[in-house]
């Protein structure tokens, strides 16, 4: 089925998304994830029905919606707010009849598929240019947590992995400038690619100059981005295009 993006990039889901239907004049909505690792549910079972989870193609659970029927939200508004301030995917499902239960279940067992199917597309993309797939190569800790942060949590991160790539320019360790940049391409890859992460990287390498400067205006400007103050964003790149 076809998924509409309202917030976030179909090509490079982030791996949790709110999805949302109409039913007549209201909203319902459920809240999907894609588990990073794969779990072996047979193994936290009893013995006894752990035949039974494999049957029904239970022992590799990774991906769901919870809860598994939609259910009627405030408003579009309510949504559109809450995934912004938690870097969720924003999706759209289409029409749902809110009294049809097992056409409602459906329709959100096809829409967790669908997603899925984005993720592994996009994880596939990845290992094509170079990063390998989390199935190969297993994914760091950091990584498990850079996903399942929200969208200001990953920017607080940011901002403390910036100063540590400073800090490692300024006192001139190679090692610890390294590590900190790769931290922060990790990070990146769970932004979106409007807050321009490369920017910010090659200002922070600038020790002296306008290197400093800019990658402080850089950061200000992914805040600006992330609370949609357009205003305020104008301000920043105005300010970054006068220094530049």
């Amino acid at each position: 089925m076809d998924l509409i993006f309202d917030q976030g990039n179909q090509a490079q889901p982030r791996g949790h998304a709110i999805l949302y239907y109409r039913s007549g004049n209201g909203i319902m909505a459920t809240y999907m994830v894609i588990l990073p690792l794969k779990v072996d549910f047979a193994k936290y079972i009893p013995p006894v029905l752990a035949s039974q989870v494999k049957a029904q193609g239970l022992e590799e659970f990774s991906a769901f919606a919870i809860p598994p029927v939609p259910e009627e939200t405030e408003s579009y508004q309510f949504l559109e707010e809450l995934a912004r301030l938690r870097g969720d995917d924003l999706v759209f499902g289409g029409e749902v009849h809110s009294n049809d239960f097992l056409e409602a279940a459906q329709r959100v067992s096809d829409a967790v598929q669908s997603y899925t199917k984005l993720c592994q597309q996009w994880t596939e993309s990845q290992h094509a240019t170079g990063a390998p797939p989390a199935e190969l190569s297993g994914l760091s800790v950091d990584e498990v947590l850079f996903s399942l942060m929200g969208e200001k949590d990953k920017l607080g991160e940011l901002a403390k992995l910036v100063g540590k790539l400073q800090f490692a320019v300024e006192v001139k360790d190679a090692r610890l400038m390294e590590e900190a940049e790769k931290e922060v391409r990790t990070l990146a890859r769970y932004l979106p690619e409007e807050y321009h992460v490369h920017r910010i990287i090659e200002s922070a390498e600038r020790s002296t100059g306008k290197g400093p400067r800019l990658a402080q205006l850089y950061l200000e400007r992914c805040y600006k981005l992330a609370d949609q103050d357009a205003t305020g964003l104008q301000r920043v790149e105005q300010t970054i295009r006068e220094l530049e």
